[in-house]
């Protein structure tokens, strides 16, 4: 049984992930940021009573991260399994920003929500982390993300987000090395959620799936990688 904890937990692929893992039989936490609204999630701590616990994570308020921390602790004074997922995308796709409407607040947030959160979130729970059993940090990026592949224009607050997003999870695996903690950022494919829209290839269940088996087969020889939904290498 894994102790699982899911940022962003109340829609799309978090939602999804946290109802994989609960039917695998594993031990969950569920971050989202008003959990009396994420009636989804109500549903499944009831189907799955004592399995699954939900949070109040909001992960740019340092306080709920804090507390969201205190009651993993306490609840189960160890973790196996990071997934930092809540992100944002100003505009979604096809949409995006552009140069002429970019401006400062959206870039800022989505900086923060994207890449400040996640690495904040990693730090705040590394002492669970490394008294779990082979421990594992994924960060859900985006083929935004790729330097190498960005060959047009638009998007600027997503994909600078994560391409911060990865460069903070290769930095991050190497400070964890030592740990024997593996962390990966992973492109979930072109998805149909909110941010991937309803023409996208995948739906949320095919793309959880694949992540499930890409994060079950991950070992220390993988971490600092930047991975594709299917288990292929996505380049930086």
């Amino acid at each position: 049984m894994l102790r699982v904890l899911v940022t962003g937990a109340s829609r799309g692929l978090g939602f999804e992930l946290t109802n994989q893992f609960l039917a695998q039989g594993n031990r969950v936490f569920a971050g989202c940021r008003t959990p009396t609204s994420a009636t989804r999630l109500q549903s499944l701590a009831n189907a799955y009573s004592g399995q699954l616990s939900i949070l109040q994570q909001d992960v740019t308020d340092p306080r709920s991260v804090d507390s969201s921390y205190a009651y993993v602790k306490r609840s189960a004074g160890a973790l196996d399994l990071l997934i930092n997922n809540a992100g944002t995308f100003p505009g979604g796709f096809p949409n995006g920003d552009s140069l002429r409407d970019l401006n400062r607040d959206d870039l800022i947030q989505t900086l923060h929500v994207n890449a400040v959160g996640p690495i904040m979130v990693a730090k705040s729970f590394l002492d669970l982390l490394r008294t779990g059993d082979r421990p594992k940090i994924i960060n859900i990026s985006s083929d935004a993300g790729s330097l190498q592949n960005k060959t047009e224009g638009g998007y600027y607050c997503y994909c600078c987000s994560k391409a911060a997003l990865n460069m903070l999870t290769r930095t991050l695996a190497n400070d964890l090395r030592g740990d024997g903690i593996i962390v990966v950022a992973v492109h979930p494919g072109w998805v149909q959620t909110d941010m991937g829209g309803k023409n996208a290839k995948l739906t949320i269940p095919e793309s959880v799936r694949h992540l499930i088996r890409l994060i079950n087969a991950l070992t220390q020889d993988d971490t600092g990688q930047f991975y594709s939904y299917d288990g292929s290498r996505y380049p930086w």
